[in-house]
Protein backbone atom coordinates (compact mmCIF):
# COMPACT_ATOMS: atom_id res chain seq x y z
CA UNK A 1 0.00 0.00 0.00
CA UNK A 2 1.27 3.40 -1.11
CA UNK A 3 2.51 5.87 1.97
CA UNK A 4 0.46 7.99 2.37
CA UNK A 5 2.24 11.91 2.53
CA UNK A 6 2.99 13.37 5.97
CA UNK A 7 1.55 16.36 6.61
CA UNK A 8 3.34 19.21 4.53
CA UNK A 9 4.09 17.04 1.66
CA UNK A 10 2.75 17.00 -1.52
CA UNK A 11 1.87 14.92 -4.73
CA UNK A 12 3.27 16.09 -7.92
CA UNK A 13 0.62 17.70 -10.27
CA UNK A 14 -1.69 15.81 -12.35
CA UNK A 15 -3.85 16.72 -15.24
CA UNK A 16 -7.39 15.72 -14.90
CA UNK A 17 -10.35 14.57 -17.10
CA UNK A 18 -11.96 18.09 -17.40
CA UNK A 19 -8.58 19.37 -18.43
CA UNK A 20 -7.45 21.12 -15.50
CA UNK A 21 -4.21 19.85 -13.09
CA UNK A 22 -4.78 19.47 -9.73
CA UNK A 23 -2.09 19.30 -6.73
CA UNK A 24 -2.74 17.81 -3.35
CA UNK A 25 -0.86 17.58 -0.19
CA UNK A 26 -2.28 16.82 3.57
CA UNK A 27 -2.37 19.68 5.97
CA UNK A 28 -3.62 19.26 9.41
CA UNK A 29 -4.37 15.70 9.13
CA UNK A 30 -6.18 16.27 6.23
CA UNK A 31 -5.77 16.10 2.73
CA UNK A 32 -6.36 19.67 0.16
CA UNK A 33 -6.29 20.32 -3.67
CA UNK A 34 -4.96 22.92 -5.29
CA UNK A 35 -5.80 23.67 -8.99
CA UNK A 36 -4.69 25.41 -12.14
CA UNK A 37 -5.02 25.88 -15.88
CA UNK A 38 -1.43 24.04 -16.02
CA UNK A 39 1.61 22.12 -14.50
CA UNK A 40 3.61 24.87 -13.61
CA UNK A 41 0.23 26.81 -12.04
CA UNK A 42 -0.28 24.27 -9.81
CA UNK A 43 3.25 22.90 -8.84
CA UNK A 44 3.94 27.12 -7.89
CA UNK A 45 0.79 27.03 -5.84
CA UNK A 46 1.54 23.88 -4.35
CA UNK A 47 4.96 24.84 -3.08
CA UNK A 48 3.57 28.12 -1.86
CA UNK A 49 1.08 25.97 0.59
CA UNK A 50 3.80 23.79 1.62
CA UNK A 51 6.59 26.32 2.40
CA UNK A 52 4.02 27.91 5.04
CA UNK A 53 4.46 24.97 7.17
CA UNK A 54 1.96 22.94 5.83
CA UNK A 55 -0.75 25.31 6.37
CA UNK A 56 -3.03 25.66 2.88
CA UNK A 57 -3.51 29.00 1.22
CA UNK A 58 -7.33 27.05 0.38
CA UNK A 59 -9.43 25.87 3.08
CA UNK A 60 -12.04 23.29 1.57
CA UNK A 61 -15.93 23.86 3.05
CA UNK A 62 -18.59 20.87 3.23
CA UNK A 63 -21.23 23.33 3.12
CA UNK A 64 -23.96 22.65 0.62
CA UNK A 65 -25.12 24.85 -2.48
CA UNK A 66 -28.19 25.72 -0.70
CA UNK A 67 -26.44 26.78 2.45
CA UNK A 68 -23.82 29.03 0.34
CA UNK A 69 -26.36 30.39 -1.49
CA UNK A 70 -28.42 31.55 1.58
CA UNK A 71 -24.96 32.98 2.84
CA UNK A 72 -24.53 34.74 -0.99
CA UNK A 73 -27.93 36.04 -0.18
CA UNK A 74 -27.75 37.86 2.71
CA UNK A 75 -24.44 39.21 1.59
CA UNK A 76 -25.78 40.92 -1.35
CA UNK A 77 -29.11 41.87 -0.69
CA UNK A 78 -28.35 45.17 0.24
CA UNK A 79 -25.61 45.78 -2.59
CA UNK A 80 -27.74 44.58 -5.60
CA UNK A 81 -30.57 46.93 -7.02
CA UNK A 82 -34.21 45.87 -5.91
CA UNK A 83 -34.95 44.44 -9.29
CA UNK A 84 -31.96 42.55 -9.90
CA UNK A 85 -32.13 41.18 -6.30
CA UNK A 86 -35.38 40.04 -6.89
CA UNK A 87 -34.49 38.52 -10.28
CA UNK A 88 -31.72 36.66 -8.65
CA UNK A 89 -34.31 35.33 -5.72
CA UNK A 90 -36.30 34.01 -8.59
CA UNK A 91 -33.49 32.43 -9.87
CA UNK A 92 -32.21 30.99 -7.05
CA UNK A 93 -36.05 29.26 -6.25
CA UNK A 94 -36.82 27.87 -9.47
CA UNK A 95 -34.01 26.69 -10.70
CA UNK A 96 -30.76 26.98 -9.22
CA UNK A 97 -31.55 25.19 -5.79
CA UNK A 98 -33.81 22.51 -7.01
CA UNK A 99 -31.26 21.43 -9.35
CA UNK A 100 -27.69 21.74 -7.36
CA UNK A 101 -29.13 22.67 -3.70
CA UNK A 102 -27.97 18.92 -2.11
CA UNK A 103 -24.85 19.19 -3.68
CA UNK A 104 -21.28 20.06 -1.43
CA UNK A 105 -20.61 23.42 -3.25
CA UNK A 106 -16.96 21.79 -3.10
CA UNK A 107 -18.24 18.65 -5.57
CA UNK A 108 -20.03 21.13 -7.84
CA UNK A 109 -18.80 19.94 -11.33
CA UNK A 110 -18.88 22.00 -14.66
CA UNK A 111 -20.98 18.94 -16.28
CA UNK A 112 -23.83 19.23 -13.78
CA UNK A 113 -24.04 22.74 -14.76
CA UNK A 114 -23.70 22.66 -18.40
CA UNK A 115 -26.46 19.64 -18.40
CA UNK A 116 -28.39 21.63 -16.44
CA UNK A 117 -28.62 24.01 -19.25
CA UNK A 118 -29.38 21.94 -21.80
CA UNK A 119 -32.16 20.73 -19.84
CA UNK A 120 -33.69 23.92 -19.92
CA UNK A 121 -33.29 24.61 -23.19
CA UNK A 122 -34.73 21.34 -24.22
CA UNK A 123 -37.79 22.61 -21.94
CA UNK A 124 -38.08 25.89 -24.13
CA UNK A 125 -36.65 28.16 -22.00
CA UNK A 126 -35.24 30.96 -23.67
CA UNK A 127 -31.40 31.36 -24.62
CA UNK A 128 -31.87 34.76 -22.75
CA UNK A 129 -33.51 33.57 -19.67
CA UNK A 130 -30.72 30.64 -19.38
CA UNK A 131 -27.75 33.10 -19.76
CA UNK A 132 -29.64 35.25 -16.98
CA UNK A 133 -29.45 31.69 -15.18
CA UNK A 134 -26.04 31.56 -15.33
CA UNK A 135 -24.74 35.26 -14.85
CA UNK A 136 -26.65 34.57 -11.51
CA UNK A 137 -24.89 31.40 -10.64
CA UNK A 138 -21.46 32.59 -11.99
CA UNK A 139 -21.53 35.84 -9.79
CA UNK A 140 -22.73 33.88 -6.53
CA UNK A 141 -20.02 31.47 -7.53
CA UNK A 142 -17.54 34.37 -7.39
CA UNK A 143 -18.24 35.52 -4.11
CA UNK A 144 -17.51 31.32 -3.24
CA UNK A 145 -13.77 31.85 -4.83
CA UNK A 146 -13.85 35.24 -3.24
CA UNK A 147 -14.68 33.77 0.58
CA UNK A 148 -11.97 30.89 0.15
CA UNK A 149 -15.07 28.16 0.18
CA UNK A 150 -13.85 26.78 -3.43
CA UNK A 151 -11.20 27.36 -5.84
CA UNK A 152 -12.76 27.55 -9.22
CA UNK A 153 -15.49 28.88 -10.33
CA UNK A 154 -17.09 26.17 -12.74
CA UNK A 155 -19.20 28.63 -14.75
CA UNK A 156 -15.76 30.10 -16.43
CA UNK A 157 -15.87 26.32 -18.02
CA UNK A 158 -19.55 26.04 -19.41
CA UNK A 159 -20.93 27.30 -22.31
CA UNK A 160 -24.32 29.05 -22.21
CA UNK A 161 -26.49 29.26 -25.37
CA UNK A 162 -26.20 32.28 -27.14
CA UNK A 163 -28.40 35.09 -27.35
CA UNK A 164 -29.53 35.95 -30.94
CA UNK A 165 -29.72 39.78 -31.29
CA UNK A 166 -33.54 40.77 -31.20
CA UNK A 167 -34.79 42.30 -34.53
CA UNK A 168 -35.64 45.95 -34.15
CA UNK A 169 -39.28 46.20 -35.59
CA UNK A 170 -39.66 50.56 -35.32
CA UNK A 171 -42.47 52.30 -36.64
CA UNK A 172 -41.92 54.27 -39.41
CA UNK A 173 -43.18 58.10 -39.51
CA UNK A 174 -46.46 57.28 -40.82
CA UNK A 175 -47.11 54.80 -38.61
CA UNK A 176 -45.59 56.92 -35.55
CA UNK A 177 -48.71 59.90 -36.59
CA UNK A 178 -50.92 57.04 -36.72
CA UNK A 179 -49.98 55.94 -33.52
CA UNK A 180 -50.36 59.04 -31.59
CA UNK A 181 -53.59 60.13 -33.16
CA UNK A 182 -55.08 56.79 -32.15
CA UNK A 183 -53.88 57.64 -28.58
CA UNK A 184 -54.89 61.72 -28.78
CA UNK A 185 -58.52 60.79 -26.34
CA UNK A 186 -55.89 58.67 -24.21
CA UNK A 187 -55.73 59.63 -20.78
CA UNK A 188 -51.91 58.43 -21.12
CA UNK A 189 -51.69 60.68 -24.16
CA UNK A 190 -49.05 62.40 -22.90
CA UNK A 191 -46.92 59.43 -21.62
CA UNK A 192 -46.66 57.87 -25.40
CA UNK A 193 -45.71 61.57 -26.92
CA UNK A 194 -43.19 61.85 -24.37
CA UNK A 195 -41.77 58.57 -25.24
CA UNK A 196 -41.75 58.53 -29.13
CA UNK A 197 -40.38 62.29 -28.96
CA UNK A 198 -37.67 61.60 -26.79
CA UNK A 199 -36.68 58.02 -26.42
CA UNK A 200 -37.73 57.85 -22.86
CA UNK A 201 -37.39 53.96 -21.34
CA UNK A 202 -41.09 53.46 -19.64
CA UNK A 203 -39.31 53.04 -15.91
CA UNK A 204 -37.78 56.82 -16.79
CA UNK A 205 -41.50 58.60 -17.67
CA UNK A 206 -43.22 56.52 -14.79
CA UNK A 207 -40.37 57.87 -12.54
CA UNK A 208 -40.86 62.04 -13.47
CA UNK A 209 -41.91 64.50 -10.75
CA UNK A 210 -43.42 67.17 -11.77
CA UNK A 211 -40.57 69.03 -10.33
CA UNK A 212 -38.27 67.41 -13.32
CA UNK A 213 -40.03 69.74 -15.91
CA UNK A 214 -38.07 72.83 -16.48
CA UNK A 215 -40.17 74.87 -18.66
CA UNK A 216 -38.01 77.94 -19.20
CA UNK A 217 -35.10 75.94 -20.34
CA UNK A 218 -37.35 73.42 -22.15
CA UNK A 219 -35.99 69.98 -21.04
CA UNK A 220 -37.17 67.52 -18.59
CA UNK A 221 -34.76 65.92 -15.52
CA UNK A 222 -34.45 62.34 -16.01
CA UNK A 223 -32.84 61.46 -12.22
CA UNK A 224 -34.65 58.41 -11.44
CA UNK A 225 -36.42 55.73 -12.60
CA UNK A 226 -39.76 53.71 -11.50
CA UNK A 227 -38.69 49.92 -11.31
CA UNK A 228 -42.04 47.16 -10.83
CA UNK A 229 -41.46 43.65 -9.24
CA UNK A 230 -43.02 42.55 -6.36
CA UNK A 231 -43.36 46.61 -5.32
CA UNK A 232 -42.70 49.60 -6.34
CA UNK A 233 -39.43 51.85 -5.87
CA UNK A 234 -37.79 54.70 -7.27
CA UNK A 235 -33.72 53.41 -7.95
CA UNK A 236 -31.08 55.31 -9.72
CA UNK A 237 -31.27 55.27 -13.86
CA UNK A 238 -30.32 51.94 -15.45
CA UNK A 239 -26.70 53.52 -16.15
CA UNK A 240 -24.64 56.72 -15.42
CA UNK A 241 -25.66 58.48 -18.42
CA UNK A 242 -29.01 57.48 -18.20
CA UNK A 243 -29.10 60.36 -15.54
CA UNK A 244 -29.82 63.25 -18.25
CA UNK A 245 -31.14 66.24 -19.73
CA UNK A 246 -33.76 65.79 -22.37
CA UNK A 247 -34.48 68.43 -24.90
CA UNK A 248 -38.81 68.81 -25.06
CA UNK A 249 -39.95 68.75 -28.44
CA UNK A 250 -42.88 71.44 -29.12
CA UNK A 251 -45.46 68.61 -29.60
CA UNK A 252 -44.61 66.56 -26.07
CA UNK A 253 -44.54 69.90 -24.58
CA UNK A 254 -48.02 70.84 -25.41
CA UNK A 255 -49.16 67.72 -24.79
CA UNK A 256 -47.38 67.43 -21.18
CA UNK A 257 -48.88 71.08 -20.45
CA UNK A 258 -52.66 69.73 -21.63
CA UNK A 259 -51.65 66.57 -19.52
CA UNK A 260 -51.27 68.61 -16.55
CA UNK A 261 -54.33 70.51 -16.73
CA UNK A 262 -56.14 67.54 -17.03
CA UNK A 263 -54.32 66.15 -13.57
CA UNK A 264 -55.62 69.25 -11.96
CA UNK A 265 -58.93 68.24 -13.05
CA UNK A 266 -58.93 65.11 -11.55
CA UNK A 267 -57.45 66.26 -7.97
CA UNK A 268 -54.06 65.56 -8.35
CA UNK A 269 -51.18 67.67 -7.47
CA UNK A 270 -49.29 68.59 -10.33
CA UNK A 271 -46.23 70.31 -8.51
CA UNK A 272 -43.31 69.86 -6.53
CA UNK A 273 -42.19 66.02 -5.97
CA UNK A 274 -45.49 64.97 -7.43
CA UNK A 275 -46.07 62.29 -10.17
CA UNK A 276 -46.21 63.71 -13.36
CA UNK A 277 -48.12 60.15 -14.45
CA UNK A 278 -50.13 57.78 -12.25
CA UNK A 279 -52.96 55.61 -12.53
CA UNK A 280 -56.84 56.71 -11.74
CA UNK A 281 -56.01 56.81 -8.43
CA UNK A 282 -52.84 58.73 -8.05
CA UNK A 283 -50.24 55.51 -7.60
CA UNK A 284 -47.40 54.94 -9.74
CA UNK A 285 -48.28 53.36 -13.14
CA UNK A 286 -48.28 49.65 -13.57
CA UNK A 287 -46.72 49.48 -16.86
CA UNK A 288 -48.25 45.62 -17.05
CA UNK A 289 -51.76 47.39 -16.91
CA UNK A 290 -50.68 50.27 -18.94
CA UNK A 291 -49.77 47.81 -22.28
CA UNK A 292 -52.74 45.49 -21.46
CA UNK A 293 -55.52 48.00 -21.08
CA UNK A 294 -53.97 50.86 -23.04
CA UNK A 295 -50.91 50.39 -25.53
CA UNK A 296 -52.15 47.62 -26.95
CA UNK A 297 -55.62 48.72 -28.02
CA UNK A 298 -53.85 51.81 -29.09
CA UNK A 299 -51.98 49.66 -31.30
CA UNK A 300 -55.23 48.31 -32.66
CA UNK A 301 -57.21 50.79 -33.31
CA UNK A 302 -54.44 52.35 -35.13
CA UNK A 303 -54.03 49.14 -37.10
CA UNK A 304 -50.29 48.52 -36.24
CA UNK A 305 -48.80 44.99 -35.55
CA UNK A 306 -48.68 43.98 -32.42
CA UNK A 307 -44.98 44.94 -31.05
CA UNK A 308 -43.66 46.28 -27.51
CA UNK A 309 -43.49 49.49 -25.92
CA UNK A 310 -40.15 50.42 -26.43
CA UNK A 311 -39.84 49.73 -29.89
CA UNK A 312 -42.89 51.91 -30.87
CA UNK A 313 -41.23 54.60 -28.89
CA UNK A 314 -38.33 54.51 -27.66
CA UNK A 315 -36.75 52.31 -30.85
CA UNK A 316 -38.64 54.57 -33.53
CA UNK A 317 -37.16 57.54 -31.98
CA UNK A 318 -33.61 56.44 -32.37
CA UNK A 319 -34.43 55.76 -35.59
CA UNK A 320 -36.50 58.52 -36.76
CA UNK A 321 -33.66 60.90 -35.41
CA UNK A 322 -31.00 59.20 -37.03
CA UNK A 323 -33.18 59.04 -40.45
CA UNK A 324 -33.11 63.12 -40.32
CA UNK A 325 -29.67 62.84 -39.92
CA UNK A 326 -29.28 64.11 -36.47
CA UNK A 327 -25.61 63.77 -35.29
CA UNK A 328 -25.23 60.02 -33.58
CA UNK A 329 -23.52 61.33 -30.32
CA UNK A 330 -26.65 63.43 -30.32
CA UNK A 331 -28.77 61.06 -30.46
CA UNK A 332 -26.70 58.82 -28.00
CA UNK A 333 -27.23 61.23 -24.95
CA UNK A 334 -30.80 61.66 -25.85
CA UNK A 335 -31.96 58.11 -25.07
CA UNK A 336 -29.05 57.54 -22.19
CA UNK A 337 -27.03 54.92 -24.33
CA UNK A 338 -23.41 54.18 -22.49
CA UNK A 339 -21.87 54.76 -25.28
CA UNK A 340 -22.24 56.46 -29.00
CA UNK A 341 -20.41 52.98 -29.94
CA UNK A 342 -23.93 51.40 -28.81
CA UNK A 343 -26.17 53.35 -30.44
CA UNK A 344 -23.96 52.89 -34.10
CA UNK A 345 -23.67 49.09 -33.74
CA UNK A 346 -27.59 48.64 -33.18
CA UNK A 347 -29.00 51.22 -35.15
CA UNK A 348 -26.11 51.85 -37.78
CA UNK A 349 -28.70 50.37 -40.49
CA UNK A 350 -30.89 53.35 -39.93
CA UNK A 351 -28.20 55.91 -40.17
CA UNK A 352 -28.99 57.74 -44.21
CA UNK A 353 -26.97 57.05 -46.72
CA UNK A 354 -26.31 53.55 -45.55
CA UNK A 355 -24.07 51.90 -48.57
CA UNK A 356 -21.00 53.47 -50.39
CA UNK A 357 -23.67 55.53 -52.30
CA UNK A 358 -22.43 54.16 -55.78
CA UNK A 359 -18.73 54.82 -54.68
CA UNK A 360 -17.07 51.39 -55.90
CA UNK A 361 -19.42 51.66 -59.23
CA UNK A 362 -17.55 54.56 -60.15
CA UNK A 363 -13.95 53.17 -58.97
CA UNK A 364 -14.55 50.30 -61.14
CA UNK A 365 -15.62 52.06 -64.58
Amino acid sequence: MAKKNANGEGSRPRKRPDGRWEGRYWSEGKRRSIYGNSRKEVADKLADALSNDGVGVFVSSNITVAEFLAQYEDAVKHTMKRRSFETYQSIAKVHLLPAFGDIKLKDLRREQVQHMYSLKCEGRLSAARVRRIHGALSSALNHAVRWGLIEHNVCKEVSPPKVPTPEIRPLNREEARRFLKATEADRYHALYVLGLTSGMRIGEIGGLFWSDLDLDLGVLHVQRSLITGYGQTFEPPKTPNSRRNVVLTETATGALLRHRECQAAEGFAVAGDALMFTNTVGKPINPSHLLCRSFKPALKRAGLPNTTFHAATRHTCCCILLAQGVNPRVVSLQLGHSSVAFTLQRYASYLPGWGDNGAMDEALK
